[in-house]
């Protein structure tokens, strides 16, 4: 049966193929909602990974009014890359190694630390260089933020090293595709043409993405198999859908 699907993402690009991975998986025609960004992407949180933590932020108690929101939520999916965790030092402030006054006190976004004095190190301490602690880090930041159960019915997924990630893995063979340092910039738009797909310039956008969407709903499977984060979205997915 399909649902109603709110989406917290970073962006357009992002949005669309959360749309088209869930459809694929539950092979039913859900309908969905863009909850973050808005439309213009210049609304109350902006767009980008802050977007969405601040989004989280400000929406904590979410989980406990999405049966009176009305249209209902049926699931909401809360999206923010892994390159987040990789190369953002606000991400880091609550961590173990971090040495700072303000930790615990003040929400990172809105520290003024952060962008001078700043005690995070990066690559940060804590934390392996591998894909499952990258997951594991960034759904925590966000579950934190949004103050959420295990078994909520809000999804948080970590695509590694981002969604771009996702359409490689359908397009190409590459070892360790989810440890590529941006896919798009150093493999997706590397030249004027994609596996036959037009990119225009190296600015993401839903027209060139909508090209991808056939082939990543095609070879999902090949996907899921490849990347960590994929196959740990479609396992929260049939969760929700209880398949």
């Amino acid at each position: 049966m399909s649902k109603v699907i709110g989406i917290a993402a970073e962006g357009p690009t992002d949005y669309l193929v959360l749309k088209t991975v869930i459809d694929t998986i539950t092979g039913e025609d859900n309908r969905f909602l863009a909850l973050q960004p808005e439309p213009d992407m210049m609304g109350r949180y902006g767009n980008g990974w802050k977007g969405v933590w601040k989004w989280c932020k400000e929406n904590s108690s979410l989980e406990k009014i999405m049966d009176e929101i009305q249209p209902k939520i049926d699931v909401i999916i809360v999206q923010m890359d892994g390159d987040v965790v990789r190369k953002e030092k606000e991400v880091h402030c609550q961590c173990d190694s971090t040495d700072c006054e303000e930790k615990g006190k003040v929400f990172p976004l809105y520290c003024q630390k952060a962008k001078e004095g700043c005690g995070v190190v990066l690559p940060c301490q804590d934390h392996l260089d591998c894909i499952d602690d990258t997951m594991n880090h960034g759904n925590k930041v966000l579950r934190k933020a949004l103050d959420i159960s295990e078994n909520s019915r809000i999804i948080i997924t970590i695509p590694c090293d981002s969604t771009d990630a996702w359409i490689v893995a359908a397009y190409d063979d590459y070892e360790n595709v989810e440890q590529i340092i941006d896919p798009w910039k150093n493999i997706i738009a590397k030249s004027k043409y994609y596996h036959d797909v037009r990119v225009r310039g190296d600015k993401k956008n839903t027209v060139t993405y909508s090209a991808f969407m056939p082939e990543l709903s095609e070879r999902w499977k090949i996907v899921a198999n490849k990347c960590e984060s994929a196959k740990l979205f479609e396992t929260n997915i049939k969760r929700i859908f209880e398949m």
